[in-house]
């Protein structure tokens, strides 16, 4: 028995020596990486040091040599402990400033090179003349020589700063240049840089600020939060690629969301739906939900949305009556004010369409024809009376989107090719914001367009479907539209199912606009008969 026993301590005993003896190997492993990390990182140091004591040796000097080896591996054992054990602050005090030092120094040394290279430079050539004396049958006189030199002249830098994983570089024209020339010698001067990304900021009509992206905060998905505070005029998306967030504008924007299949429309949908969903929940904003995938997106958080249309039938109601709202609350502001102000009692109204297309391109052309004339209404409209669209789709092209231009602010998610790029972002955005590049590992990654007009690239966190779940239980909304369906070819619209207005559905008209309620053209009267002709003798017709 007490054998089995000692057995059995002895076995664990074994077992926790083996542990310690593997803790014990894996740190002396990462001491030993960080050392010679450390140490290919300030190789001139070291070796400068080595030959010192190399020398130091040679004039029989022991204790010198002894002291050299300790300035060359001292602050590399001391610099490897800290960053093994403490690499936040490493990274912070140590790492960080260095490796931002030795940016500016590169830029700085460097510039003219830089300028000459990228194309912001231009030469002159000028012959110069130098006099000197020259002997001549004993006597000495002046002589002149004439030679050719090439003048450059540069783009100015006006300063270099620093700040995280950013490059900042302040670029003055020079005579016969423009702010253009400097944003188009941005991608170059990135490349040579080893930029992850870039971005130009015009500061005036001859100054660029040209921010190089030296590390990419944006590799690694990170999943949202839940939102806890009531925010109606933006939301947080994400991040920036420079690590700040990206808060989205909701309050009088109207957002389209282009991206192909996979590319995470999905998480910017929720970022402004779920971000939205305190305030919905204290009743200053209402969501109104067209989901034409079958309800499978806005099926997950249905309790935060007071009505939801997942077929083009339901949607083309859907938009009536949040027409007749948007009817209603103009009349009620005209004469009083010019922008609304979201309240409980007259909350803000955010439309999300997901898959957009399926109701302005792929339905009939009747239930198509009047979704495009209720949508284009409400777009255009609905800025200052406090109603504003969230829309998603695949394809940007005019067939598909033919309201694209009426949205005030785009998002480019990943694109097939450089005609959508500039589809979306605008004229020259596929070589400043090269959407049509981003990666399929990287899912919520799209180009912007900033206030001041530049591009930047950031990432939407990730909404998992039980966090979604969470949310809509968590922030219910605390009034509920009921959608109804028309029955095929009822509601005076034939086949397409598209109910009438004013008909029996508990859903009121829209307003007359001076169109037909079905979008068609009025008959025209028929033609009265042509007079027969009569021919005369000659030949002539008369009537």
């Amino acid at each position: 028995m007490f054998s089995n026993s000692a057995a059995r301590v002895s076995h664990v005993d074994a077992r926790a020596a083996a542990a310690l003896l593997a803790r014990t190997a894996r740190f002396n492993w990462a001491l030993l990486r960080a050392v010679l990390v450390w140490v290919r990182g300030h190789l001139r140091w070291v070796l400068a040091l080595l030959g010192l004591s190399a020398v130091l040796q040679l004039l029989g000097n022991p204790a010198g040599f002894r002291e050299a080896l300790a300035l060359a591996f001292g602050p590399a054992l001391a610099g490897a402990v800290w960053v093994t054990c403490w690499p936040v602050s490493y990274e912070r005090f140590i790492a960080g400033p260095a490796r931002r030092a030795g940016w500016r120094r590169w830029v700085r040394k460097n510039w003219e090179h830089i300028s000459r290279e990228c194309g912001l430079s231009v030469s002159r050539t000028t012959k110069s003349r130098t006099f000197g004396l020259a002997p001549k049958e004993g006597s000495r006189f002046v002589a002149s020589q004439s030679q050719t030199v090439t003048v450059w002249t540069h783009a100015r830098l006006v300063d270099v700063t620093t700040a995280g994983h950013l490059l900042r570089l302040m670029v003055q024209t020079r005579t016969g240049q423009t702010t253009d020339d400097l944003e188009a010698a941005a991608a170059p001067i990135a490349a040579a840089a080893g930029a992850k990304a870039y971005r130009c900021v015009h500061m005036t009509p001859s100054v660029v600020e040209i921010v190089l992206v030296m590390a990419d905060a944006l590799t690694e998905p990170r999943p949202a939060a839940s939102p806890s505070e009531v925010y109606v005029n933006a939301v947080t998306l994400g991040r920036r690629q420079d690590g700040t967030p990206w808060y989205l504008t909701i309050i009088g924007r109207h957002t389209l969301v282009v991206g192909c299949s996979g590319s995470g429309k999905g998480s910017i949908f929720w970022g402004v739906c779920a971000g939205l969903a305190p305030a919905v929940r204290a009743g200053v904003v209402r969501l109104w939900g067209v989901d034409l995938k079958r309800g499978v997106e806005v099926g997950m958080g249905k309790p935060m949305f007071s009505a939801v249309a997942t077929s083009p039938a339901e949607a083309v109601k859907l938009l009536t009556r949040l027409l007749a709202i948007l009817e209603e609350r103009g009349n009620r502001m005209a004469g009083q004010t010019r922008l609304h102000r979201p309240t409980p009692v007259d909350p803000l109204h955010v439309l999300a369409i997901d898959e957009l297309a399926v109701l302005t391109a792929y339905t009939d052309p009747e239930t198509k024809k009047e979704a495009s004339r209720l949508l284009a209404e409400i777009l255009t409209q609905g800025r200052a009376l406090g109603v504003v669209v969230l829309a998603c789709v695949q394809d940007p092209r005019k067939e598909v989107v033919g309201l694209r231009g009426l949205f005030t602010q785009t998002i480019a998610l990943r694109l097939r090719s450089a005609e959508e790029t500039r589809m979306v972002l605008g004229d020259g955005a596929a070589a400043v914001a090269p959407a049509h590049r981003i990666s399929p590992a990287m899912p919520g990654t799209a180009w912007v367009v900033d206030e001041d007009g530049a591009m930047d690239r950031v990432r939407a966190d990730w909404w998992s479907d039980q966090l979604v779940r969470q949310v809509a239980t968590q922030h219910p909304a605390p009034v509920v539209e009921a959608v109804a369906t028309a029955a095929p070819g009822k509601g005076g619209r034939g086949t397409g199912g598209v109910p009438r207005a004013g008909s029996g559905s508990g859903v009121p008209a829209a307003p007359a606009t001076g169109h037909t309620t079905s979008g068609r053209t009025p008959a025209r009267n028929p033609r009265a008969p042509r007079k027969q002709r009569t021919r005369s003798t000659d030949g002539s017709s008369a009537a």
